[in-house]
């Protein structure tokens, strides 16, 4: 059949002229008043769970008109069925071994019969047996199926049944996993291949379709909005259009008020005199950078300052070169390091512990190296991070 070109040709048995209508691909014709007197009948509708047998329906046509060589009709199912196979077709009256039966490839909802030879002007009748249809993914549950002569919604349209739900697909749904959070996620088994839908506090989020094994995988769409601390129900069922899921399952998660940020995160930057506090900057008078033993030497001022720890609390012995630091602990404990400018020895409260670079004076600024300085200034080493990309370092300080 060339689907490129359809043509339907016919005369009206009230008229003399004929109509020519001209289709491109994928396109379905209604047929116009001349044809009123065909029509779908069918012996009887059922409940469809599953690929089913339609059984026999027939085209009739009462009409007494003369069918043109090569005129196509097309068949439309709705609801997400499609045809499964080429039926058994029995033909009769004008329509007697004239009549070809071919599914659409591209979309198998829709089939087509083209008369293939000149019809005489006397009743026909065209018979349909073991025509099997099944529904797709798409198929709603609850829902009539609908056969179309000519893809029309209002033409010569048939009830041939309603979707429900198989027994062997009412298998109770089960949540696996829900990883609650702001923005939650879950994994579960349902019946294979079957659409559900998810609703958080009685709010649809979306769907997921099991796998052939049954399992399914939900994340929380991106683009919602994250949830608010408190409790949340998480409902997972069989999706059934616009209404509820059937056989839903639900799950509680709760999410935690956020505790009050006690702390503040201080990024210093190699080679720029400003330095982020807690989102606000701070200025140097000389930047960090990096030594020739390849480590990272921090202003001793300007950290200080982000621990609390004021100039007086600082004291420089230009004489003996030996900076002198006090400062109470967080427990009220006193502290009190002392650096040598050109040594590799500290002493913090008195105990004496090794550096692998010295402390110097550039530009006039005192300069210590990371992380002895942080760690003597209260700051552990799962408090420091290092981006090597980016030449920062950073730490969380008590807010000051």
């Amino acid at each position: 059949m060339k689907k490129n070109l359809l043509l339907l040709l016919a005369f009206s048995f009230t008229c003399a002229h004929f109509s020519i209508y001209v289709n491109y691909p994928k396109t379905v014709f209604a047929v116009e008043s001349a044809f009123s007197p065909i029509f779908l009948e069918t012996s009887g509708t059922k409940e469809i769970t599953s690929p089913t047998n339609l059984s026999v329906f027939y085209i009739k046509d009462e009409s007494r008109t003369v069918i043109q060589e090569n005129t196509i009709y097309a068949l439309k199912l709705d609801n997400g069925f499609i045809f499964q196979n080429k039926p058994e077709i029995l033909t009769s009256g004008k329509y007697r071994e004239k009549v070809y039966f071919e599914i659409d490839e591209q979309n198998p909802s829709i089939a087509y019969l083209t008369i293939q030879e000149k019809t005489n002007d006397s009743d026909g009748v065209i018979e349909f047996r073991n025509l099997d249809v099944a529904p797709t993914k798409v198929s709603e549950l609850d829902k009539d199926v609908f056969l179309s002569l000519s893809g029309s919604d209002t033409y010569d349209t048939i009830k041939v049944g309603t979707y429900k739900e198989a027994a062997s697909t009412r298998k109770e749904i089960k949540i696996e996993t829900l990883e609650g959070g702001k923005k939650p996620s879950a994994t579960g088994i349902s019946a294979p291949n079957r659409k559900l839908q998810i609703c958080i506090d009685d709010e649809e989020y979306g769907t997921v379709t099991a796998g052939d094994n049954g399992i399914w995988n939900y994340v929380f769409p991106y683009k919602y909005s994250s949830f608010e601390a408190g409790t949340h129900t998480f409902t997972i069922g069989y999706y059934q259009g616009t209404e509820k899921p059937s056989f839903a399952v639900s799950q509680t998660f709760e999410i935690a008020e956020e505790a009050p940020k006690t702390t503040a995160t201080v990024t210093f930057t190699i080679g720029d005199t400003s330095y982020n506090y807690d989102g606000r900057k701070g200025y140097m008078e000389s930047p960090p950078f990096i030594d020739d033993n390849g480590r990272v030497l921090l202003p001793l001022r300007a950290v200080a300052a982000t621990l609390g720890i004021s100039s007086q609390n600082i004291v420089w012995d230009s004489t003996s070169q030996m900076i002198h630091i006090t400062y109470q602990t967080k427990e009220g404990q006193s502290q009190t390091v002392v650096y040598k400018i050109g040594s590799n020895t500290a002493t913090i409260n008195g105990i004496s512990s090794e550096m692998d670079t010295a402390p110097i004076i550039k530009d006039g600024i005192t300069f210590l190296p990371l992380r002895p300085l942080l760690h003597s200034l209260g700051i552990t080493d799962d408090n420091i991070q290092w981006d090597e990309d980016l030449l920062t370092v950073s730490y969380e300080a008590e807010r000051i």
